[in-house]
């Protein structure tokens, strides 16, 4: 490990140390699981949490227990008015497109390079999802959710993205050409369907833009897992009865 990362400043540092602990069991994190995980020093990993427990972002169970995030976190996103009213919008048509299909459905938004799970419905099917519910993230274009999030940017700035993320794709049998063929998809069709590589195993998703959520100002999508013996047929009548719950 090095002495202090260089090219860490101290905000990229404390943005790290939060996103690490957001992904972080119930337990949270020791000083040296987050400077092992950061590939950084104790000493500068230890001065960022100070500095984010003086505003309650993190806080530590015990006087030398783990860290874990403070109230701090749930009193700045209870402030974002707009993120609040879209999943308030949107929850009741979750709940009616799952007790309807039986399928787990999902509120996806952009949050930088990754999409982000605001709000589901558990359906009756049993499907493993991508990510562990509220607060799971997806690398834009891993999930198909975050697909459709970056058909609905600016083409400068979806190229961009996926540029960055290309990296990030291979572990989920993802490539740049596969999310632009379902970019393409999306614009001919008004969904996108595809797999997605997980836990030894394949996922079968449809998603499809939540374009209510640019009155938020957002960039959202609605995604659905899918049973394994889903056909084309199937999709274009669970998009004829999905349209029922969003107009």
């Amino acid at each position: 490990m090095s002495a202090e990362k260089k090219s860490s400043s101290n905000v990229m540092r404390a943005a790290e140390i939060l996103m690490a602990l957001a992904d972080a069991n119930p337990p949270g994190l020791t000083l040296s699981d987050l400077a092992t995980q950061l590939d950084d020093a104790k000493s500068a990993v230890h001065r960022a949490l100070v500095a984010l427990g003086q505003f309650g972002l993190v806080e530590q169970s015990g006087r030398r227990g783990a860290y874990r995030l403070g109230p701090g976190i749930y009193a700045l996103a209870n402030k974002s008015h707009s993120i609040n009213d879209m999943v308030n919008f949107y929850r009741p048509a979750l709940i009616s497109i799952s007790a309807e299909t039986g399928l787990s459905s999902y509120l996806m938004v952009r949050s930088g390079l990754d999409s982000v799970c605001l709000d589901f419905a558990l359906g009756t099917l049993p499907m493993q999802a991508l990510f562990e519910g509220v607060g799971g993230r997806l690398p834009l274009g891993v999930g198909l959710g975050g697909v459709c999030v970056l058909a609905q940017m600016e083409e400068a700035a979806r190229d961009r993205i996926i540029e960055i993320n290309t990296e990030r794709y291979g572990q989920w049998g993802v490539d740049a050409d596969t999310v632009m063929q379902e970019i393409t998809m999306l614009k001919t069709e008004g969904y996108v369907f595809g797999t997605r590589k997980h836990g030894g195993g394949e996922i079968k998703t449809i998603a499809f833009p939540a374009e209510k959520a640019n009155t938020f100002n957002s960039q959202a999508a609605i995604s659905l897992l899918l049973p394994n013996d889903t056909g084309i047929a199937d999709l274009k009548a669970l998009m004829r009865s999905l349209q029922r719950h969003l107009d």
